[in-house]
């Protein structure tokens, strides 16, 4: 009645519990019913009756539900108590509640008998003998499971005290009946988890430990008196036990159970004892199994076996002893023993590694592992525990060596137990070896060690077998001598042993071991004995030698190492009884061979190895043959590369052989063998590789007829087939790593070459082959790339008909055989089926089968790659291949359908639809189509795959990448960008550079995307716009334009929409027109997801603010006043403290602490104000585009949620800019200059587009923030202007300010749009501030006008950069500001004055102009001709202009340059007030214009302060038409001493003409203070002197100027200090040897090429290098190298040119515009970084250079130009350094080839080149190649017409490895034409083939975009016409031939300037044209074919 109450009771507290703690007391009280519920099953089934039957089975069904009620409830029990102490003492638990809850559960309520502490004992009794409730006993044992997991000593202590008394008792504890005990006695459960507790808790909480320890005293001192009592009664003589003495000697087995239990749970925790102690503890111990007790325990055992009858316990404990003997432990005195040995095992484990036990079967093992067998890091074992434990291990060994005749005759249970035990004695003496060998003998140890070996039955038994020979191999390692005798033991024992094969593979292992460290003859002798083994007994039917061995005895007739050596021990003899014994022993010894190799690790010997054991195959049966080729597989990773392949080598001879003679037995070896070896390699081993090719190699190599041989289709396919496992094991295991291959492509040619050949020889899909290897080939198409040869996909010929594999076995037959598969597969693509060739039939099967495949997989998207394929782009293949990939999809859809495979789940699904997603995007059409089939059948079948994620996410995504490619189009329409990526739905596209197909495929995949979209939300409408929404939660401020993205677009599209599920909503017929949707439901959902995720952040708002401590606790605090700082106000203040300290503030930081500031700002009831000061301070000192974005939202925000705020936020923004103003932060930062190309330093380098698209980034940083924050203002003041008079005076205020401030913002291009667009704002301040003062009106609009004509004080500029979009924008708001501006009166009180208006007319005419400047840049294709600004108009209010600035009225000249009359009004302002204008430079080429004036007199005392002109100008003013003017001429000197070195340096040419005219000698000093300081500036001026000091090329004709030459070369060189004039002398000696080689090359003219490039190679080695002498034509570098071989004689019929390379190191300058630099006002920091690079240079000597000089030189100052307006084109201006008459260096064009020369190697045209380079026209290769070829041309093609290049055949043109043309050698320009006979009309070279390139029609789009980037290269050239014939104007006296007396009049001529900017574009278009269809063109080729050899 007492247990039904306690099961009741129980059972109801586990319903009541389960309500609160979890599910496992529901899932106890779900037993109970399904208990009742089989009760009434039992009894319908039986019937009415109740018999006999029906009680015993319902007796036992409920025992069995009882029970596993129990079970239940038990495990429950555990979890919780786990969980409660793993929380305990964490912020959020409960301190007081779990711990102690549950250590009252186990105690039962008073009206019962009590146990433990709380109940005493009862009459005098022990509180053990009070029975324990089967509730107590799970509670108990929960609580000690638990004990570990307690982490707060405070509950460790509280346990501690409960459990300890139990502890001590539980050997005696009581226990009421219970179906629980059926299978174990719970008393050694019992002990053991007490005891485990206790000292688990001593382990884990050291000052609890002593409490612990001596519970732990106190249990063992009750034990011992326990045992000290047990009662042993002798059995009668007939062996039968009465009932009474078997009960009477239940306690002795009672206490033998409780003991077994306590030391199992004591070898766990051996640790926490010190040595000391546990010394003591052992000793306790093994007094305390005495022998009386084991005597006593053994009787008492026996006597409860042999009761005839009895009691109900007595019956139960035979029951268990049965049980324990069932389980291998039988009860006894030596499991006893066993579990004290555990105890002495871990306390000797702990020698060895101190810091915790190791369970005793591994600890060898881990031994084995180390280098140093010894943990020496803890503290040393004392002599004392080592003798106390050496000496229980050898009286144990005693014992059981007594015991060994007893041993023989017991059960093997008990003998089973005995040899585990006598193991762990071995590995115990083993650990006090290692440590102290003189005290644990080594020699005694070894003497147990053999004595074990001799006996076989002790050898038979694993665990002790195993731990002998482990130990064997550690005592190797102590000594020498044992190691040497032990080599000579052990291979006898594995000879002669009778051991298990596992212990036969570890004793080879040890032997391999001991071997690793014995000299190389032992370990030669001991292979050579145990080899000789396998020959002694060979039966004479096994052939007598090798069938696979040869003379030599190795593999393929090579010598083994090692081979002439023979065995040095004595041989070991071998007596086979049978056949099946001799197939063990020699598999034993051939493992022991191979483990040796292994161990040694050396190449030669595995060799010597693989070379024995194979002589041994067919010596003694195929049994044995087969082990040995299985066995010698892992010495194909014991050596190198060369003995993996020799190995298989050696498997495919067998397997081959095996195969023709159908010997399974060998076929199966060579698998197993080759399975081994692919799952041993790793992937990230080099011998991966060499595995993974052999298979592939012999899978391609079967089968192949080189002849006309007949080859077996069937033996090739089960030779192929056998190879199928080993590859598919090789390929899947090893997951963790990644092949790393150093030939990718021969193993993909390879892997597809692998496939072919498979079908070729049957392998189709529908094939009975391919049904029985399915697996294999599944997991092989799983790792295989689709077939498609990478490479030839972007070349026209396709990979399909290069490919020998798919011609092998090609006839009709066969043909027919392929065609009937594909049908098969196919059947709707018979009749494209029926025209397809063999070779494709064979592409096509096996395409179909790696899909499938790989479709069965779980992936159906590598079919999508097929269709890059040439062929199947353009032929029939292409409906083939579609219905493959459907097939695929079916496939796939099959297996996901059906649900039962993870691979195929939702999420797996959405992947693949996110891969097809992107091939929706792909650049060829017919991967689009395909892909869009896919998607339709997937999203058909699957809607619920675009409710993950994955799937949506990356379709959303897609979406903003196709956009963002359009968009591309108008941001950057030159750079050409292919490919664009989101790491948010981790998608790439890779997009061809047609606009229209970037186009047309958004607008298909949008449509497409809408309808996949809407079949998932008719699917699950909830889950897809939940996911809609999460997609917008995550957005990215850095976007181009913000959070717009057509992928977020669509999101709130898609989320709108009316699911066709919703029958109410889609019931609704009233409405239509309207056009109601779910936006405004989908909008609240989102709101309310955005309230929930920041729920956390903030404290509510409501009432009063709750706060977290760090403990988890939480209280009310009272809301503060404003004088109170709240933690958003302490995290404020720091941030900005640390801005101000200029420390790095990450964004993320900065971010979140704003919004939490506006969070608490937005909600608060109180007044917080004082945080809008830093909430809007510290986004203006960070002031970034992030951070002015941030802050825009934040303050709108806060305005709009708390319209209180609004004044004080806008007064802060207000202070804010003004700071901006003040401090010239953004785009007032007036530093930020964009100088006229001809102020700067010019390079001969070639276009660096990366450097450009860096200073657009700069700029554009630097006004992006203003930019935001005026629209923000904007936006604001139109929402506020009639709310308050206060906003509309800050608005005044603010405009006022700013007005005055921009006459000194930036004048960048970029910065037009902020300029203007603050200019509007203030215009829209101005027109709708009503209230305000007339005057302040005036003074308003006067600064407003200022403040838009500021624009115009500087030159005339366009756009900078490509981008279309922000031009169009431009246009709209100058048109806006004009509108705007004619718009806003003044009130009638005010009248406009005369200046006003004709200021505001001069603003309006500039800005019309300036409109239509920006609209003939934005459409320079455009054919309208109207719209030019009439410079009649704008004539009379020139002076307005000067009075207004004037810098205005100067430029007005540029910006009319054919208007006369406005060049005489600027100019006549200038006569009469020079003063004004002396801060502009340029107003000093409209005052003295080509020649000094007349009428120039005392204007002229000005030029002392004049602003320095540009370099180039100032350099003319040295020229006659000046005069010598003094005053000139100084001006011109300070001008050029202005400008650093760097710049005038390019100009030195133009610096040495000069000279001639220099009667004042100011250039001569000029040149001699500058070269004071840049001895390269020196250098260069020598050498154009000497140059041009002659007339002709030979030095016989001086030029006129020579004495002035020789003067100012003297007076440079006096100059010198010595240092500089050392370096002179090396400098020039060193460039004097290397030209000089001319000289000697002059007798070999008529010699050979290879003796004359010797005889250059023979003067180079001469030549030495100096420290620091460079080339002339590379100053910027120093010479660390000659390549002395590179001499190369050039073609010349009487000079000796010839080119050699060099090593140059230079340093590089790199600017780095990033947000550092805008945040410094945008210093550019430089970082120097040198690098080496080979230059090659041509030495001509006979050859005027300095013709190709100027040209290179204008070619330069046309780079510099096109640099300035940001246009993507590109020149490359090398290097030519003219160094003597007809002497000269030039740079070679590094990575080209001229088109002569493409010529010459057979290539028909430039298309045909660029296709054969770069791949196919829709290849990324070819459309970037297009790109630089368009780029270079349009630059190229505008340079040659102005400077009238000619003598353009195909030798002059270059072709570089990018694309792009060059053009080179410019003997024929200006004025001069070759031969004097105009051939080349055409105004520049366009060719029908370089038409081609550009897309082969004049209406293409590359083509167009070539004529706008010669257009605008045209027009952005007009502009600095004076400065370019500047630089020619100087040379005119040179004496160049290119020069005639009306160069200069047609230079200015070809440039039109009388014309409009429109017309100027259109006579662009037509020079194009004409140059299209000119045929003078093709003319002068063929004419240089014919006199030259010049192909074309």
């Amino acid at each position: 009645m007492s247990a039904n109450s306690d099961h009741h009771r129980g059972l109801r507290y586990g319903r009541k519990k389960s309500c609160v703690e979890g599910s496992e007391y529901s899932f106890s009280a779900c037993h109970g019913a399904c208990a009742y519920t089989s009760s009434q099953f039992v009894r319908f089934s039986l019937g009415a009756r109740n018999t006999i039957q029906e009680q015993q089975i319902l007796s036992a069904l409920r025992a069995s539900m009882v029970f596993t009620r129990r079970a239940t409830r038990r495990d429950a029990l555990v979890k919780l108590a786990t969980l409660s102490a793993q929380t305990a003492g964490s912020v959020h638990a409960d301190h007081d509640g779990d711990i102690e809850k549950l250590c009252q559960l186990h105690r039962p309520s008073e009206s019962h008998a009590t146990n433990g502490r709380n109940g005493g004992d009862v009459k005098g009794q022990g509180a053990a003998a009070i029975p324990m409730s089967i509730r107590e006993l799970e509670v108990l044992i929960a609580l000690c499971r638990a004990a570990p997991a307690v982490r707060v000593t405070s509950d460790a202590a509280h346990l501690l005290n409960q459990l300890s008394p139990y502890l001590s008792e539980a050997h005696k504890q009581t226990l009421k009946p219970s179906p629980l005990q059926q299978h174990l006695p719970p008393w050694e459960t019992l002990s053991h988890d007490l005891a485990s507790a206790v000292l688990s808790i001593g382990l884990h909480h050291p000052s609890l430990r002593q409490q612990a320890l001596s519970c732990v005293d106190t249990t063992i001192e009750e034990l011992t008196t326990s045992t000290g009592k047990a009662i042993w009664m002798k059995p009668r003589a007939d062996g039968v036990t009465g009932p009474d003495v078997a009960q009477q000697c239940l306690p002795a087995v009672l206490l033998g159970a409780s003991l077994l239990g306590f030391m199992e749970a004591l070898a766990q925790h051996v640790q926490v004892w010190t040595q000391e102690q546990r010394i003591a503890l052992l000793q306790r111990l093994r007094y305390l199994l005495s022998e009386k007790f084991m005597v006593s325990f053994e009787g008492a055992l026996s006597a409860v076996r042999n009761a005839s009858t009895g009691s109900r316990a007595v019956k139960e404990w035979r029951r268990w002893v049965r049980h324990y003997a069932a389980q291998a432990r039988p009860l006894g005195a030596m499991l006893l023993q066993q579990a004290f040995m555990k105890i002495v095992e871990q306390s000797s484990v702990l020698l060895v590694s101190h810091l915790q036990p190791i369970p005793g079967k591994t600890m060898l093992d881990v031994l084995m592992m180390r280098d140093q067998l010894v943990d020496r890091s803890g503290p040393r074992p004392s002599s004392e525990l080592l003798e106390s434990l050496a000496e229980l291990i050898v009286e144990e060994m005693s014992l059981l060596e007594a015991d060994a005749d007893y041993l023989q005759v017991s059960s093997s249970w008990q003998q089973r137990l005995t040899l585990d035990v006598k193991a762990m004695s071995l590995r115990s003496f083993l650990c006090c070896t290692l440590v102290d060998e003189t005290i644990a003998d080594d020699d005694l140890l070894l003497a147990w060690l053999e004595g074990v070996t001799a006996d076989q039955v002790q050898m038979s038994d694993d665990v002790l077998a195993q731990t002998v020979l482990n130990c064997m191999a550690l005592l190797a390692r102590l000594s020498p001598a044992m190691a040497s005798n032990l080599t000579r033991s052990l291979p006898r024992l594995v000879v002669q042993g009778k051991m298990t094969a596992s212990t036969a593979s570890l004793a080879g292992n040890c032997l391999g071991r001991i071997l690793k460290s014995q000299p190389q003859d032992i370990v030669i002798s001991t292979l050579y004995s145990l080899g000789n083994v396998l020959s002694t007994n060979a039966g004479s039917e096994a052939g007598g030698t090798g069938l696979f061995a040869n003379g030599a005895g190795s593999l393929d007739g090579t010598t083994v190492p090692y081979g002439s050596q023979h065995a040095l021990g004595s041989s070991i003899s071998l007596v086979i009884s049978d056949e099946e014994e001799s197939a063990v022993v020699s598999g034993s010894i051939v493992e022991a061979i191979v483990s040796i190799a292994v161990a040694r690790k050396d190449a030669q010997l595995t060799a010597l190895v693989i070379s024995m054991l194979v002589q041994k195959i067919g010596r003694i049966n195929q049994v044995v043959d087969a082990r040995i080729i299985k066995d010698i597989a892992p010495l194909g990773l014991a050596g190198g590369p060369s003995e993996l392949r020799a190995l298989l080598r050696l498997y495919n001879r067998v397997a081959s052989d095996a195969t023709v003679k159908h010997n399974e037995l060998f076929i199966n070896a060579v698998t197993e063998a080759r399975i081994r070896l692919a799952s041993w390699i790793r992937k990230d081993s080099p011998l991966y590789e060499v595995y993974l090719v052999h298979l592939l190699g012999l899978c391609v190599g079967s089968g192949d007829t080189a002849g006309e041989r007949t080859v077996d289709i069937v033996l090739t396919s089960h030779t192929i087939a056998q190879l199928f496992r080993p590859m598919a094991v090789l390929v899947s295991s090893d997951l963790e790593h990644t092949p790393t291959f150093e030939n990718v492509e021969d193993v993909k040619a390879l892997s597809r070459n692998s496939w072919f050949n498979l079908v070729v020889h049957g392998f189709t899909l529908t094939s009975p082959s391919v049904k029985e290897n399915a697996s294999d080939l599944q997991i092989l198409a799983q790792y295989t790339l689709p077939l498609v040869d990478e490479d030839r996909i972007e070349l026209p010929e396709s990979g399909i008909d290069l490919n020998t594999v798919l011609r092998r076995g090609s006839h009709s037959q066969r043909s027919v055989e392929q065609k009937n598969a594909l049908n098969a597969a196919l059947p709707r693509c018979e009749a494209d089926i029926r025209g397809l060739s063999y070779q494709e039939c064979v592409f096509l099967n096996a395409a179909l089968l790696v899909s499938t495949m790989r479709a069965r997989a779980g992936d159906c998207t590598a079919v999508l790659p097929y269709f890059t394929e040439s062929k199947v782009k353009t032929s029939a293949m292409g409906s083939c291949m579609l219905a493959i990939g459907l097939s695929s999809v079916e496939a796939y859809l099959e297996r996901a359908l059906n649900g039962k495979q993870q691979q195929f789940a939702a999420p797996q699904v959405a992947l693949q639809l996110a891969t097809i997603f992107e091939g929706c995007c792909h650049r060829i059409s017919k991967v689009q189509h395909a892909a869009v089939s896919f998607a339709d059948r997937i999203t058909t079948a699957i809607p619920s795959a675009l409710c993950q994620r994955a799937s949506l996410f990356a379709l959303l995504e897609l979406l903003t990448l196709m956009w963002q490619s359009c968009l591309d189009a108008e941001t950057d329409e030159y750079d050409w960008k292919s490919t664009y990526s989101s790491t948010k739905a981790n998608v790439t596209l890779q997009l061809s550079d047609d606009i229209n197909y970037r186009q047309t495929t958004l607008t298909n995949f949008h449509k497409r995307a809408k309808l996949w979209v809407a079949k998932a939300i008719d699917a699950a409408p909830l889950d897809v716009k939940g996911l809609l929404q999460a997609f917008l939660e995550d957005y990215e401020d850095d976007g181009a334009y913000g959070h717009i993205a057509l992928g977020r677009s669509f999101a709130v599209d898609m989320g709108s929409i009316i699911p066709s599920t919703d029958q109410r909503l889609i019931s609704l017929d009233r409405q239509r027109e309207v056009g109601v949707n779910t936006a405004s439901d989908f909008m609240a959902q989102y709101t309310t997801r955005q309230q929930y995720r920041q729920s956390g952040d903030v404290p509510s708002t409501d009432g009063d603010w709750a706060f977290a401590d760090y403990d988890g606790s939480t209280h009310v605090a009272a809301i503060t006043d404003g004088h109170d700082t709240c933690p958003e106000a302490t995290a404020l203040r720091q941030l900005a403290n640390r801005l101000r300290r200029h420390e790095v503030v990450p964004f993320a930081a900065l971010r979140e602490t704003l919004r939490d500031a506006a969070a608490v700002l937005s909600g608060s009831v109180d007044d917080r104000s004082y945080l809008i000061h830093d909430l809007v301070g510290i986004p203006f000192a960070v002031f970034t585009k992030q951070s002015i974005n941030l802050g825009v939202s934040l303050w709108l925000g806060l305005i709009k949620e708390n319209p209180a705020l609004e004044t004080r936020i806008l007064a802060e923004i207000a202070a804010g800019w003004e700071s901006t103003v003040r401090l010239r932060k953004g785009f007032f930062y007036d530093s930020f200059h964009h100088q006229d190309p001809f102020y700067v330093k010019e390079e001969f380098a070639p276009s660096q587009w990366p450097a450009i698209i860096k200073r657009q980034q700069l700029a554009h940083n630097l006004i992006a923030p203003h930019l935001r924050l005026t629209q923000w203002l904007s936006s604001h003041f139109n929402a506020t202007r009639l709310t308050s008079p206060s906003v509309g005076r800050a608005y005044i205020r603010l405009m006022r300010i700013t007005m005055f401030a921009m006459k000194h913002a930036v004048t960048q291009p970029l910065a037009r749009e902020v300029h203007f667009h603050v200019v509007l704002l203030a215009l829209t301040v101005l027109r709708y501030s009503t209230r305000i003062e007339t005057s302040t009106q005036r003074r308003l609009k006067d600064a407003i006008l200022s403040a838009g004509l500021a624009w115009f004080a500087v030159a005339p500029r366009w756009s900078f950069g490509s981008n279309r979009l922000q031009v169009k924008a431009e246009i709209r708001l100058l048109g806006d500001v004009a509108a705007m501006l004619q718009a806003t009166t003044l009130s009638s009180r005010s009248t406009s004055t005369s200046r006003t208006a004709s200021r505001q007319d001069l603003l309006l005419h500039l800005l019309q102009q300036e409109v239509i400047r920006l609209v003939v840049w934005n459409t320079p294709l455009a054919a309208d001709s109207g719209g030019m600004s009439k410079e009649t108009s704008l004539a009379p209010l020139v002076a307005t202009a000067w009075q207004e600035d004037p810098r205005i009225a100067v430029h007005l000249t540029t910006r009319f340059p054919h208007s006369n009359r406005m060049q005489q009004a600027v100019r006549s302002l200038l006569m009469r007030e020079p003063e004004k204008a002396i801060g502009e430079a340029d107003a000093l080429n409209i005052l003295l214009g080509q020649s000094l004036p007349s009428d120039i007199h005392s204007q002229l005392r000005y030029l002392l302060y004049w602003a320095p002109i540009n370099p180039m100008a100032a350099v003319t003013y040295s020229m006659p038409a000046y005069r010598n003017h003094p005053l000139i001429v100084q001006y011109a000197m300070r001008a050029l001493e202005a400008h650093a070195v760097d710049i005038t340096f390019f100009y030195v040419p133009q610096i040495v003409q000069t000279l001639r005219y220099d009667a004042l000698g100011y250039v001569e000093r000029y040149i001699v203070e500058t070269a004071k300081f840049s001895q390269l500036f020196a250098h260069q001026i020598i050498w154009n002197i000497k140059a041009n000091s002659y007339k002709d090329e030979d030095s016989q004709e001086p030029d006129s100027a020579k004495p002035v030459f020789d003067k100012v070369t003297s007076a440079l060189i006096a100059s010198f200090s010595t240092e500089d004039k050392s370096f002179y002398e090396r400098e020039f000696d060193f460039f004097g040897k290397v030209t000089g080689i001319s000289g000697t090359l002059k007798p070999f003219i008529k010699a050979p090429k290879p003796e004359k490039k010797a005889k250059i190679e023979e003067e180079l080695r001469k030549i030495q290098l100096d420290v620091g002498v460079y080339l002339p034509s590379n100053p910027d570098g120093v010479l660390i190298g000659i390549d002395r071989k590179s001499g190369k004689p050039l073609q010349s019929h009487a000079k000796a040119p010839f080119m050699a390379t060099f090593r140059i190191r230079k340093d590089e300058g790199e600017v780095e515009p990033g947000e550092s630099q805008v945040a410094s006002h945008g210093q550019e920091v430089v970082k120097r970084q040198t690098y080496e690079v080979w230059q090659s240079a041509i030495f001509k000597v006979g050859d005027d250079c300095r013709q190709d000089v100027l040209a290179l030189q204008l070619i330069a100052c046309f780079r510099g130009i096109f640099n300035n307006v940001g246009l993507d084109v590109y020149v490359f201006p090398y290097r030519v350094t003219a160094t003597a008459p007809g002497c000269g260096v030039i740079d070679v064009l590094p990575n080209s080839i001229s088109r002569d020369m493409l010529g010459r190697e057979a290539v028909n045209g430039l298309y045909e080149y660029f296709v054969s380079k770069y791949g196919s026209e829709d290849s990324i290769r070819f459309q970037e190649a297009r790109s630089n070829f368009i780029k270079s041309m349009a630059a190229y093609s505008i340079i040659s017409y102005l400077l009238q290049f000619k003598d353009r055949h195909n030798g002059n043109i270059m072709v570089d490895d990018a694309g792009h043309i060059l053009h080179i050698d410019f003997g024929f320009c200006f004025d001069i034409v070759p031969g004097g006979v105009k051939f080349e009309r055409a105004p520049f070279k366009l060719s029908p083939e370089m038409v081609a390139v550009m897309g082969g029609s004049s209406q293409s789009q590359p083509f167009k975009a070539f004529e706008e980037l010669c257009v605008k290269a045209f027009l952005a050239s007009r502009q600095y016409v004076e400065q370019l014939a500047h630089v020619i104007q100087t040379m005119l006296d040179s004496g160049l031939p290119c020069f005639k007396p009306t160069t200069i009049q047609h230079f200015r001529e070809r440039f039109v300037l009388d014309r409009s900017d429109r017309e100027a574009a259109q006579f662009v278009r037509k020079l194009v044209h004409w140059s299209e269809r000119s045929y003078s063109t093709g003319v002068y080729d063929y004419y240089q074919l014919l006199t030259n050899g010049i192909p074309y």
